[in-house]
């Protein structure tokens, strides 16, 4: 049981280090050079989903700023968009890696069409992330592709 443990243990480990060097590189964007590209807020809400990534000493209000300076109607494309890239990620992962489907990041999450508000979609995020680290940079680069495009 112990040696069970073990190997769930390093097979999560080694899957986090494989999805954050291989697949995510980091932050594309210096969250730094996203503040000019964010408008005035539209709305007033405490958001607290990269709270886990303020220890990288990211500046995650970057990132909340930027959902509060868009329309509300338009919170569901950034849920939206993530779970499009998250689960052609674990398609591709589960393709290439019988280890990725054994791991705790083999989840797949469900698009959602109707409007949302600020605490709907943090709430949401909130579980998304789930307190790993790797998901809440794959999060950020989502929401860096909404401030400046490829």
């Amino acid at each position: 049981m112990i040696i069970m443990n073990y190997i769930k243990y390093y097979l999560s480990l080694i899957i986090s280090l494989f999805l954050l060097f291989i697949y995510m590189n980091c932050l594309h964007i210096d969250p730094n050079n996203l503040i000019k590209k964010i408008e005035t807020c539209r709305r007033s809400f405490n958001y607290n989903f990269l709270e886990i990534l303020k220890k990288y000493e990211i500046p995650v209000h970057i990132y909340y700023n930027y959902l509060l300076s868009i329309e509300e109607f338009k919170l569901k494309n950034i849920w939206n968009i993530l779970v499009k890239k998250w689960n052609n990620m674990n398609d591709e992962l589960n393709e290439i890696s019988p280890l990725f489907t054994k791991s705790n990041y083999n989840i797949k999450y469900n698009l959602k069409h109707e409007n949302i508000n600020d605490e709907i979609l943090n709430d949401r995020l909130n579980e998304f992330i789930d307190n790993k680290f790797i998901k809440g940079f794959f999060l950020c680069n989502i929401i860096q592709s909404f401030i400046i495009p490829k």
